[in-house]
Order: structure tokens, then C-alpha cells, then sequence
């Protein structure tokens, strides 16, 4: 899997297998997601998950919604309870050259987290 948030405006996600591969663009909130679930490996509960993307772990209907959508698309490659890519999937993601670049337009505290450890760095 290439999670590809490289890019301002277009994210995508591109899976290779034995089947063939295929890429899909991602919403910005899907990409959000994916980019939380590509950094913690272990996984990530529903209310952490909300505190990651919402900065309130109350907002678990939201997530599960949200959840439950990308799931729809990319069943064999994420598992849930909790939401994780699968153990056999390797996963790489495309971030922009400069990490205050990352996901420009996201509100989201886990990418504002990133964003802020390259400018103190």
C-alpha cells in the first residue's frame, strides 16, 4: 500500500497485490485517517482516533461512519477493534519534501502535531 499525500490538493492511495493493483483518490478526511492509521501501526480505538482527527474523543459515531466507508473500499487491507492496516501489509507513505507541508488545509490535531515538530526542529 502507498498512502501518497505528497501533494496540497490530491491524495491518493495505491494498492499492489497479487490480484493486480489499483489506486483510489482519497476525500482530505479519509486521508487524515489513513495518515493516523499509517503512523500507529498498533492501531488506533475509535475515540483515539477521534482525538487524532477531531481533538474529541466523543466524536466516535463520526469516526466509525468515516470508518466504515473506507473500510467499504479497502477491506482486505484494514482490520478493525482496533482500526489498523492489516499485520501483513507493508505500507509506505509519500509525504511531502518539507513536513510543514503535510496535508495543508487539515485542522486535524494529529497532522498539526507533525506540521509543528518540523518547524520546531
Amino acid at each position: 500500500v502507498v498512502l501518497d499525500v505528497s501533494r496540497p490538493r490530491r491524495w491518493s492511495l495505491e494498492v499492489s497485490g497479487a490480484a493486480g493493483s489499483w489506486s483510489q483518490e482519497l476525500s482530505p478526511r479519509h486521508a487524515e485517517l489513513l495518515y493516523v492509521l499509517a503512523r500507529h501501526r498498533e492501531g488506533r480505538t475509535a475515540a483515539e482516533l477521534a482525538e487524532d482527527v477531531f481533538g474529541d474523543r466523543t466524536r466516535t459515531v463520526t469516526v466509525r461512519a468515516e470508518m466504515s466507508r473506507v473500510r467499504r473500499t479497502l477491506a482486505g487491507v484494514l482490520d478493525h477493534r482496533p482500526y489498523r492496516f492489516r499485520e501483513e501489509v507493508e505500507v509506505e507513505v509519500v509525504a511531502p519534501e518539507e513536513p510543514a507541508d503535510l496535508l495543508p488545509h487539515s485542522t486535524a490535531p494529529a497532522v498539526c502535531a507533525v506540521r509543528g515538530e518540523a518547524g520546531a526542529g
